[in-house]
């Protein structure tokens, strides 16, 4: 959602640039001129704001995980008890929530060998192996999870990221889970809009570029 957001809002500053220089002048010719240095304008502007945008994506997925790394401050308690898979799996929340996501591997996985069907547990732990950059692991966690539970939004979501940027890129694959969490109503509550758009047109390069225009116009939800 945010990435369509500041598409539109690309497109409508380079507007605003080119009406601002496209000012009407008294003669044909100047007109004409001024008309032709406006556009260009307008199209320097929209390449800069894009550059722009995707700088920052790249170094949102590059930058390092602060999650993982720093000692959180979370509102929720510990469980009472440790005995279930419930309440280990409550456990391993608490312990991602507090950045401490390797103590949220062991208690998930506690939770596993408590209850092997569970496939909100696969899900958190997989997410959390994304997280510290194990995707390896990730991927055999989120394939468990949806095997459960073939219409669990947030591990199709989880598993398309995977296969679009990260691990054993597969972008066929990545639209295919894309696509499920739409026909779930997921379109809704997550940014797939963006990530589909990417995986439909084999990440970034100049040929994705030339499509943006279509994004603005797209209807995947």
């Amino acid at each position: 959602m945010k990435f369509i957001v500041s598409v539109i809002v690309i497109a409508f500053t380079s507007f605003i640039v080119y009406k601002v220089c496209s000012t009407s002048t008294k003669t044909k010719k100047k007109q004409k001129s001024k008309h032709k240095k406006a556009l260009i304008a307008s199209i320097v502007t929209a390449l800069l704001l894009l550059a722009f945008l995707f700088y920052v994506m790249y170094q949102a997925q590059t930058a390092k995980d602060f999650q993982c790394s720093n000692t959180q401050i979370v509102s929720t308690k510990l469980p009472s008890k440790l005995q279930t898979a419930l309440d280990y799996f409550l456990l391993g929340n608490y312990a991602y929530d507090s950045g401490n996501c390797r103590q949220a591997i062991v208690d998930y996985t506690k939770s596993i060998q408590k209850n092997p069907n569970y496939p909100e547990v696969f899900n958190n732990r997989g997410y959390t192996y994304m997280r510290l950059r194990n995707y390896k692991a990730a991927l055999l966690d989120l394939n468990r999870a949806i095997l459960l539970k073939p219409n669990y939004i947030q591990a199709l979501m989880n598993r398309g990221d995977i296969y679009n940027y990260y691990y054993q890129i597969n972008r066929q694959k990545a639209v295919l889970d894309y696509k499920k969490v739409i026909s779930l109503g997921g379109g809704n509550s997550t940014s797939v809009c963006g990530h589909l758009f990417l995986a439909e047109n084999n990440g970034w390069h100049i040929g994705t570029f030339l499509h943006l225009p279509f994004l603005l116009f797209s209807n995947c939800r």
